[in-house]
């Protein structure tokens, strides 16, 4: 388990198997999946950063920051 996935489920109760379905593009995304091509990327200490900004939002702005990523990825390939 990552340090973002860890902090994921211990802060916003997020776990790695939970599925993010975009409502832009009805694309479903294992969260898993999605961290790995953020790390993959190297973009995981950004996306720790954005997401420490934004946990006043709580649990429902972090899903939708993730979604988010989530289109940017899907948008890429």
């Amino acid at each position: 388990m990552t340090l973002l996935e860890q902090y994921l489920e211990e802060k916003f109760g997020i776990m790695k198997e939970d599925i993010l379905i975009s409502p832009t593009t009805n694309q479903k995304k294992v969260v898993q999946e999605l961290l790995l091509e953020v790390e993959q990327d190297g973009r995981t200490e950004n996306v720790f950063g954005k997401i420490e900004q934004l946990k006043v939002l709580g649990r429902k702005g972090v899903i939708v920051y993730l979604n988010g990523l989530s289109d940017q990825t899907y948008r890429a390939k």
